[in-house]
C-alpha cells in the first residue's frame, strides 16, 4: 500500500495528534545564555521558540536545551569566531504570541530558527519564508513546516506513524487497536497507522475513540485491552493513565507509543506497565555516548525527549553546516543548507541530504526518513538495531 496523493492533509492533520502525544507539564524557564570566551567576529542571533506558563502544552526544556547547545558552540570557540547569541521565545500556544516570536526573530537579525515546539507553524513560517530565515528543525506539525523552501525539519513526524504500526504486525500483534483523542485529526492519524498495517500484512486497526474531557481511563484500557497490541497517540500523563489503568484491570496488551510518547518521563511513572512497549525514534537513544556532550551541558533536560532532541540536533546541524562560512546570514545559511549532504549531527542521526525533497506530495520536506525503533526495558528505553528508511511506505 502506498501514499501518492492527499499526504499534506493527512500528514499535517495527523501531526496534530503527534503534538498531542508529545506534550508534557513542565515549568518555565528563562531566556538567557552567555559565555566566558572571547569572539573574533560579531555576534549571530538565532531563535528556538516554545510554549512555557500555559493552561496546556508547556516545554520549557526545550529552552534549557537551546541554551545548553549554543553554549556548548560558544564554549569552544563560537562559530568560526562568532558568539551564538539566543532568543528563546515562548509563543504560548496562542497564534498572536507566535506571529510576535515570527516578527521578533526579522527585527533582530535572526540568522535562522533552531528546533523547538510548536502547533502555530501556519502562522509563524509564513512570516519567516517572506524574510528569508531558515527554520531548521522545525517540529513538522503544520503544511508550511512540510511544504515551504525555508523549512529544513530533522523529524519525519507523522510518517513514523506508519512505521510504529508496521513495527507492531513485525512483533506478532495479530490485532491492534489505536487509543487517540476523538479529534477531526484523528482520522487521518488512523490512515497512516493503518498504511504501515496493511504494507507488513496485517488488518486495520480498531479505532478507540478517547473524548478530550475524559479523566477515568479504566473503559479505555478494557477496550485497548481487547486486542493483541495498542497504539497510543495522547499526552503523556493521559497515555501514563491508560497503561496504569489496564495493569489495575489485568489488561494484557502490548502498547506501541507515537513518536514522543516513550520517554524517561513517562517510563518512570507508568512503570512496569509500560514494560516491552515500543516507539520509533529520529535519534539514536540517549544512552548512546553520542548524547554525552547534551547531558554534560545540561542536567535540567531530559534528554530522551524527543524536541529537546531535536532542538540539541537543531544547533548541531547549524554549526557543522556553516563551518568554515565566514559570512553568517538569514541568505548564507538557507543556501548552505539547500546544499547539504550527509548531514548527521555528529552521528545522533542517520546522515540526510537536504539537497533532495521527498517526492511524495505535502510531505517533499521530510529529508529525514530513517527512524530507529526503541522498546521499554527494564524502565529505559533501549534501542534495537540500526536505523530503518520509512520512504518504501510511500512508495519511495
Amino acid at each position: 500500500m502506498r501514499i501518492r496523493s492527499g499526504s499534506l492533509v493527512i500528514a499535517a492533520s495527523a501531526s496534530l495528534v503527534l503534538a498531542l502525544a508529545a506534550c508534557g507539564d513542565d515549568s518555565s524557564s528563562d531566556d538567557q545564555t552567555s559565555s566566558n570566551q572571547s569572539f573574533t567576529g560579531d555576534p549571530v542571533t538565532v531563535m528556538t521558540i516554545a510554549p512555557v506558563d500555559t493552561a496546556a502544552i508547556n516545554q520549557p526544556e526545550i529552552h534549557d536545551a537551546a541554551k545548553a547547545a549554543a553554549a556548548s558552540i560558544n564554549n569552544a570557540g563560537g562559530l568560526n569566531g562568532h558568539e551564538v547569541k539566543v532568543i528563546n521565545c515562548n509563543d504560548g500556544n496562542d497564534t498572536n504570541k507566535a506571529a510576535e516570536c515570527a516578527r521578533q526573530a526579522v527585527s533582530e537579525n535572526v540568522v535562522a530558527v533552531l528546533g523547538g515546539f510548536t502547533t502555530n507553524g501556519a502562522t509563524i513560517n509564513p512570516i519567516l519564508d517572506q524574510a528569508g530565515i531558515p527554520w531548521i528543525g522545525a517540529p513538522g506539525f503544520s503544511p508550511n513546516e512540510l511544504a515551504d523552501k525555508n523549512s529544513f525539519p530533522l523529524l519525519s513526524g507523522a510518517p513514523t506513524f506508519a512505521g510504529i504500526a508496521a513495527k507492531a504486525v513485525k512483533d506478532g500483534c495479530t490485532s491492534v487497536a489505536t487509543v487517540l483523542y476523538d479529534t477531526p485529526t484523528t482520522g487521518k492519524a488512523v490512515d497512516l497507522i493503518n498504511l504501515g498495517l496493511t504494507a507488513a500484512g496485517g488488518q486495520p486497526a480498531t479505532n478507540i475513540k478517547v473524548p478530550t474531557t475524559t479523566t477515568d481511563f479504566g473503559s479505555v484500557a478494557k477496550s485497548a485491552g481487547e486486542a493483541d497490541c495498542a497504539i497510543i497517540g495522547l499526552p503523556n500523563d493521559q497515555t501514563v493513565a491508560v497503561a496504569k489503568a489496564g495493569e489495575s484491570v489485568g489488561v494484557d496488551t502490548r502498547y506501541y507509543i507515537l513518536s514522543g510518547g516513550l520517554n524517561d518521563t513517562v517510563l518512570s511513572q507508568a512503570g512496569k506497565a509500560f514494560e516491552g512497549a515500543g516507539s520509533a525514534s529520529n535519534f539514536v537513544v540517549a544512552s548512546n555516548p553520542v548524547w554525552d556532550e547534551a547531558k554534560a551541558s545540561s542536567d535540567d533536560v531530559d534528554w530522551t525527549g524527543p524536541y529537546n532532541q531535536d532542538t540539541w540536533a537543531s544547533y548541531r546541524v547549524f554549526a557543522d553546516v556553516m563551518a568554515g562560512q565566514p559570512d553568517i546570514t538569514a541568505a548564507t545559511v538557507t543556501a548552505a543548507m539547500n546544499g547539504a549532504k550527509d548531514i548527521d549531527a555528529g552521528g545522533l542521526m542517520a546522515p540526510v541530504d537536504f539537497t533532495t525533497e521527498f517526492a511524495v506530495p505535502g510531505l517533499n520536506r521530510v529529508f529525514n526518513r530513517n527512524v530507529v525503533y526503541i522498546t521499554a526495558d527494564g524502565g529505559e528505553v533501549v534501542q534495537e538495531g540500526g536505523f530503518e528508511d520509512l520512504g518504501p511506505f510511500f512508495g519511495q
